[in-house]
């Protein structure tokens, strides 16, 4: 698959439109929320059969940060992309679901892991608390996505830690 050049929705980071990225994997465009943001693909590719056809779907990490070289990560999601005759075609955005307690966290839920299983794909979410350092998140959260017709639908996040 040439992840290089597909579009992904931008919706997860307020972007209103299909985003190209560059050859190094970014775009720099303009979120309704947030002004100019820089967008970027991650490289590993999350692959698995949830809706049981016996072909994989594909998540694609994504994630939106500032456009003024603070490197502040703003939002973040999972594109999830599914085979329409021999075209791809999106499900869905999967976006973290646990919200840290407080009005303005210091940081967004991070999402650590997506594993696909049949029916649903289940995101493992970390969370920033009010004293938590920099460097260590000690929320952890699951939220369970479930097939509704042929989109995703995200449950009711639950807290583990």
């Amino acid at each position: 698959m040439d992840w290089t050049n597909t579009p992904v929705p931008g919706e997860f980071c307020a972007v209103p439109a299909l985003v190209r990225f560059d050859a190094n994997g970014q775009a720099k465009v303009t979120s309704s929320t947030w002004g100019p943001v820089l967008l970027s693909r991650g490289l590993k590719i999350v692959y698995g059969d949830s809706d049981a056809d016996h072909r994989d779907e594909a998540a694609v990490f994504v994630g939106c940060g500032d456009d003024h070289g603070g490197n502040e990560q703003l939002a973040a999601g999972y594109v999830v992309f599914t085979h329409v005759g021999d075209r791809l075609a999106v499900i869905g955005s999967i976006t973290p679901r646990k919200n840290p307690p407080s009005a303005h966290p210091p940081y967004p839920t991070a999402l650590t892991q997506l594993t696909f299983a049949r029916g649903r794909i289940i995101v493992q979410e970390k969370w920033w608390r009010t004293n938590d350092a920099h460097c260590c998140p000690s929320g952890d959260a699951t939220t369970v996505w479930t097939w509704k017709g042929d989109r995703l639908t995200p449950g009711d996040p639950h807290t583990t830690s």
